[in-house]
């Protein structure tokens, strides 16, 4: 059950802050869009397929704090995803930060002021075994975060990770598997239960708030241990393969 929480940051945090947004149909986005609003900032989302030039010019304002928060997850053996809907999901998940990210970080630049970016991902430090491109554009972003948070530390623009792992709300299709399997998805991770939407964005207003301002290239994994289970404490091995096309 989820439980309301406070935020971990005072009320106004965000008080003339302009915040940006690259979805908004996510759980997870729509969650930090009504917190940053809640904590007085002014929030903005990106239109889908909207290019990033667009979007700053349309909000017309300074960004101060840029999320890259696109999230799309599939259950599908490698060899079976065309080659097309694999560069599909690439371009959606990275190439729009990377577009958003150096666009926001040019025009901080040239006003001479710093910035927040934040990124988030699918925890698949071990791998995603079925998620194959989710977990490949995870792993760029991450190191596209570290590099940025060195690249741009001169320009005082910071950038961190917050890796996600099973979140209540989303469509995950982890959740279809351990239905199958006659388990409840939460059974699978240490701690026993989901994480929350509210777990995600008591982390990233933290990052982007005044108490954060010494973090830059860091990632945050919020997924109750499940990806150190992955090898740690799994069950007996059983081909990813099998597990996806069992009825």
């Amino acid at each position: 059950m989820t439980v309301s929480r406070a935020y971990p940051v005072p009320d106004e945090s965000f008080a003339g802050k302009v915040i940006l947004l690259t979805d908004g149909a996510d759980p997870v986005s729509r969650g930090l869009a009504a917190a940053f609003a809640e904590l007085g900032g002014d929030v903005f989302v990106a239109a889908e397929g909207e290019r990033a030039s667009a979007s700053f010019n349309r909000i017309g304002r300074p960004v101060d704090i840029l999320v890259n928060c696109h999230w799309q997850k599939t259950l599908i053996p490698a060899e079976e995803i065309p080659l097309v809907q694999a560069q599909r999901m690439m371009s959606r998940l990275f190439d729009t930060a990377f577009d958003y990210s150096t666009e926001f970080a040019r025009r901080r630049q040239l006003a001479r002021s710093g910035g927040s970016i934040l990124m988030l991902i699918e925890a698949a430090e071990l791998g995603l075994p079925g998620s194959s491109v989710t977990a490949a554009a995870s792993a760029a972003l991450q190191n596209f975060a570290r590099s940025l948070a060195v690249e741009w530390a001169e320009d005082a623009i910071r950038c961190n990770v917050i890796a996600t792992g099973m979140i209540e709300g989303r469509a995950d299709p982890a959740f279809e598997l351990a239905r199958q399997r006659g388990i409840a998805a939460g059974d699978t991770v240490p701690l026993g239960q989901l994480g929350t939407v509210e777990d995600v964005v008591a982390a990233a207003l933290y990052f982007c708030s005044a108490y954060g301002v010494y973090f830059s290239g860091t990632t945050v994994t919020i997924d109750g241990g499940e990806n150190l289970r992955h090898s740690l404490g799994g069950p007996p091995f059983t081909a990813p393969r099998k597990r996806m096309l069992s009825p």
